[in-house]
């Protein structure tokens, strides 16, 4: 897909794939910017146009969101692992897929838009793992 100046797009992070803004001007971003969802920067008019990956881009974001969450300072109520199994077969559902399936970008992607979900740092501290919280809410309930 080419896209051409001072059009208008949805800008993709071109680390995690994920949207990052909707509907701007290219190029986009007009100077670097930090990516909300991975951290990591994108680099003037290097955004995205789709979310798209090469096989294996995704596990590079996911491997990002895995270390944030595990080092995340927590000041509230955690998700019970009730909770997190039953937001990881809702997001599956969602997106038509299997919860041991459903990748972990995908989920966040779904958490930075949804306040009633559990957030990966109660998945982490719910399970230790997020392979381990998949396979749980794919036998349990």
């Amino acid at each position: 897909m080419v896209v051409y100046a001072n059009e208008t797009m949805d800008a993709y992070c071109p680390h995690c794939f994920l949207l990052v803004e909707s509907e701007v001007r290219t190029p986009w971003p007009p100077v670097h910017s930090r990516c909300p969802h991975c951290r990591l920067l994108i680099g003037a008019g290097r955004a995205r146009p789709t979310s798209e990956a090469t096989p294996g881009a995704r596990g590079t974001a996911a491997g990002v969101f895995a270390q944030q969450a595990r080092h995340a300072e927590i000041d509230r109520a955690l998700a019970t692992p009730d909770e997190v199994r039953e937001a990881i077969r809702v997001v599956a559902d969602q997106l038509g897929s299997r919860p041991e399936r459903l990748l972990m970008v995908d989920y966040q992607q779904h958490v930075r838009g949804d306040e009633t979900l559990p957030e990966l740092s109660d998945v982490f501290a719910a399970f230790g793992s997020w392979k381990r919280a998949r396979r749980e809410a794919a036998t349990t309930g």
